[in-house]
């Protein structure tokens, strides 16, 4: 986690840097001729016996007894096999991105059997063995399939599915919401387009890109709703990354909650941008494969303001979630990869522009009464699996102004004479396209 600490008098600032299917078959056995085994005793009416014993898949045995003669023939016969079938039965509703099975019925013919197919969607197959379709398809429609098995005799069957649904892939689409990201009630599933209709599983797995889980709160895995009760007390907006999952498909949304309660002595925080306030999380664009910039000339714009006087110092200490910025050429520039102050184009920079000092309020006149500040962030292209999927910064930024130049020259003065006040923001990053 990278600290940062800035400290400004009236004219200077000072940066101080901290499916597979089974294979086997049904275990049918070939059914094929037997050979039956008879002993025969046959007694001459002169009294002579002859005793013998033969192999034969048919056989007659005669006795004589005085006055009577009884003949007895069994035999045995190989049944041709039950006619060849095959049935599709009802393909169940695939999705885009989704794994996918399902499998057909063959009866009949004689084992083992060989399957293929005709006008599966792109992303499955059948397995030549079992007859098992699977496979994750790629692209949303209705698709006429035709199957076809032979047996080991040879003999074919064919047959033809119902219509092979495969819809869009799963997603969601947050534009009836007042904020970039879930809270309250709400839940993803509230939101929920295309997939296959099977169950949703939510977590929230943290780590890089996925901000901060507030303390008190967390997921439900079944209804993706948010549980628990907030315990920071820190004034400002957490966000956090929910993971959903649906027959092997991923999808990831952006959840947050806010304590908007500031304590008796904090600072006025007044924050704007397009997407709201100082409590709304500000959203950045990028481009897959391109550099990452998050920097609105401005916006978001915060003023943080007090009583202060005519000789009024201010300085800022802040740390960041671990998320794809702050990565490559930026580390070695000058201005590193993170500000609160302004950054401005500069063509005398190697990569284009320069951090300014943050600007006393008010920017003419006295009394001052605090300062303002931006937020910005750069970083190399954002890692594969960052290309499709939202993630977050999330700055947690603690504030000091003071009469005394000394009060606020490190992070534990900031926090010790600061009143309280402080802040947690956070950039949602989406991709563009």
């Amino acid at each position: 986690m990278q600290k940062l600490v800035l400290r400004a008098d009236l004219t200077s600032a000072r940066l101080v840097a901290p499916l597979a299917a089974l294979l086997a078959c049904s275990g049918d056995e070939s059914a094929g001729s037997s050979a039956t085994y008879t002993t025969t005793t046959a007694t001459t009416s002169a009294g002579s016996d002859t005793e013998g014993e033969s192999e034969s898949s048919s056989a007659t045995a005669t006795e004589s007894t005085s006055d009577t003669m009884t003949t007895t023939t069994s035999s045995t016969t190989t049944g041709e096999p039950e006619p060849l079938m095959v049935e599709c039965g009802a393909p169940p509703l695939g999705a885009e991105g989704a794994n996918y099975q399902h499998t057909p019925a063959v009866s009949g013919g004689e084992p083992s059997y060989s399957w293929s197919a005709e006008g599966l969607p792109a992303g499955l197959e059948i397995n030549a063995l079992t007859g098992v379709i699977s496979g994750a398809p790629t692209t949303a429609g209705s698709y006429e399939v035709t199957l076809t098995v032979t047996d080991s005799l040879g003999a074919v069957a064919m047959t033809s599915c119902p219509a092979l649904a495969i819809a869009a892939g799963l997603s969601v689409d947050l534009s009836g919401l007042d904020a970039p990201c879930i809270s309250g009630d709400a839940s993803l599933i509230d939101f929920v387009q295309g997939g296959d209709e099977a169950p949703i599983s939510c977590s929230a797995p943290g780590g890089t890109g996925n901000g901060k889980l507030p303390a008190g709160l967390g997921v439900d895995p079944t209804s993706c709703a948010i549980t628990g009760t907030m315990a920071e007390t820190r004034f400002g907006t957490w966000v956090w990354m929910v993971r959903a999952a649906q027959s092997g498909a991923e999808l990831w949304v952006p959840y947050c909650a806010t304590q908007a309660a500031q304590g008796a002595e904090a600072y006025a925080i007044k924050g704007a941008h397009s997407g709201g306030d100082a409590l709304t999380p500000a959203t950045g664009w990028f481009t897959p494969g391109e550099p990452l910039r998050f920097d609105g000339d401005a916006e978001p714009l915060f003023e943080v303001t007090t009583t202060c006087g005519n000789a009024c110092f201010f300085a800022f200490s802040y740390t960041l979630s671990p998320s794809p910025f702050g990565v490559g050429a930026c580390k070695d520039d000058k201005d590193g990869c993170f500000g609160l102050c302004p950054l401005v184009a500069d063509p005398n920079e190697q990569d284009g522009d320069s951090q300014l000092k943050c600007a006393i309020l008010p920017k003419e006149g006295l009394p001052k009464v605090g300062f303002a500040h931006e937020v910005w962030a750069k970083g190399d292209a954002a890692e594969a699996k960052f290309e499709a999927r939202p993630w977050v910064l999330q700055y947690s930024v603690d504030y000091c102004i003071s009469t005394d130049q000394t009060a606020c020259t490190t992070k534990e003065k900031i926090v010790e004479n600061g009143g309280g006040s402080n802040l947690e923001f956070a950039v949602i990053m989406r991709p563009k396209g």
